[in-house]
C-alpha cells in the first residue's frame, strides 16, 4: 500500500520462475529481513513515538530545546517506521521467491540533497525522476530549464503526499535545496564529510516539521521556535527519551541496514531460536500497545 513502488520489470524474472524455483532458497533472509523490519518499527519507531506525539499535540508549550527534541525524535521516528514497514514487505517478498528493491539506502548518512533523495524512498525517487524529471526535459535545456524542472518535480512530490499546503511547500522546500546544492557544489564539497552529514540532517530535520505539522500556522510557530530561543516545559520529563534517540540516531547515521547485514547471509541454526524470541517480543509489545499504524499509510 505504501511502497516500495515495484516496476514489473524488476520482478518479472522472479514471477516467471516461481513455479520451478526453490521454495527455500530465500526463505531465511527473507525472515531476517521481515524481523528487523518488526525491530525497527515496534522497538524503535513505536517508542519514540510514545514521546513524540504528545509533544507535537502540545507544541506550544515547548521550549527551543524541547522543539529540537521533538523534531530529532520526529526525524528517525519517521524513517524506522517507513523503513521497518519496506524491509518487512521485502523480507515477506524474499519468503515467496521474490526480489523487491532496496526502498532506503539509509538516508541520514546523505551528504547532501541530491545523495538524500537517492537514498530515501528510493521507489518513488525513481518514479518522480524517470515520469517527471526527465519527461519535462531533466537538465538538457541548461541552468533555468533544469532549475524549473526540479522544482516542478519536487512540487508535485509533495502534492503526492497530500492535498495540503505543508506538503506543497514542503516538495518547494527540498526543490529550492537541490537548485541551491548545483549552484554551490564546489564549495559544499570541500566541507568535511562529517560536516556535510550533520548539516544534511539539520536540513532534513526542517522539511520534517512541514511534512509533521498539520497545518501551516503550526509548522510555522515550531520553526519560530526552533530558530528563535523560547522558554517553555522543563525538560526533566524528556531523560527516558534520551537513551533511545540516541540510539536510534546512532543506527540510523552510522549503522547497517538491512541490505548491509543481509547481502550475503546465511542462515545458522542458531538464528532460529533468536530470530522467534525477538519475534515473539515484538508481539507480545503490539498486543500490549494498542493499535500503532505504519505512518505512510496516511499518504
Amino acid at each position: 500500500m505504501a511502497g516500495p513502488i515495484v516496476r514489473f520489470r524488476q520482478i518479472e524474472e522472479d514471477l516467471e520462475a516461481l513455479g520451478q524455483a526453490d521454495r527455500t532458497r530465500w526463505l531465511g533472509k527473507g525472515i531476517a529481513f521481515f524481523l528487523v523490519g518488526m525491530l525497527e518499527k515496534i522497538l524503535v519507531a513505536d517508542t519514540l513515538a510514545a514521546w513524540i506525539d504528545p509533544a507535537f499535540l502540545n507544541y506550544e508549550s515547548l521550549s527551543t530545546a524541547g522543539v529540537w527534541l521533538a523534531v530529532l525524535g520526529y526525524t528517525f521516528q519517521l524513517y524506522f517506521d517507513f523503513c521497518g514497514y519496506s524491509d518487512m514487505a521485502i523480507g515477506l517478498g524474499y519468503m515467496f521467491g521474490i526480489r523487491i528493491p532496496i526502498n532506503f539506502n539509509s538516508p541520514y548518512k546523505a551528504l547532501d540533497p541530491p545523495d538524500f533523495w537517492r537514498r530515501w524512498h528510493i521507489s518513488l525517487s525513481t518514479c518522480l525522476r524517470d515520469y517527471l524529471y526527465i519527461p519535462l526535459g531533466g537538465n538538457r535545456g541548461g541552468r533555468w530549464a533544469t532549475n524549473r524542472n526540479l522544482l516542478l518535480t519536487m512540487l508535485i512530490g509533495g502534492l503526492w503526499h497530500g492535498a495540503n499546503w505543508t506538503f506543497v511547500i514542503w516538495g518547494l522546500y527540498h526543490g529550492l535545496l537541490l537548485i541551491a546544492h548545483r549552484s554551490l557544489a564546489v564549495f559544499w564539497g570541500k566541507l568535511p564529510a562529517v560536516v556535510r552529514q550533520f548539516a544534511m540532517l539539520i536540513l532534513a530535520c526542517v522539511g520534517w516539521v512541514l511534512f509533521r505539522a498539520a497545518d501551516f500556522d503550526s509548522a510555522t510557530e515550531l520553526l519560530r521556535r526552533m530558530f528563535i530561543p523560547t522558554s517553555g516545559a522543563s525538560l526533566t520529563d524528556w531523560f527516558p527519551f534520551f537513551p533511545v534517540l540516541a540510539c536510534a540516531a546512532f543506527w540510523a547515521m552510522w549503522g547497517p541496514n538491512c541490505f548491509d547485514l543481509f547481502q550475503n547471509y546465511v542462515w545458522r541454526r542458531w538464528h532460529g531460536p533468536v530470530f522467534a524470541i525477538l519475534f515473539g517480543i515484538c508481539v507480545g509489545l503490539i498486543v500490549g500497545g494498542g493499535n500503532s499504524p505504519f505512518l505512510y499509510f496516511q499518504f
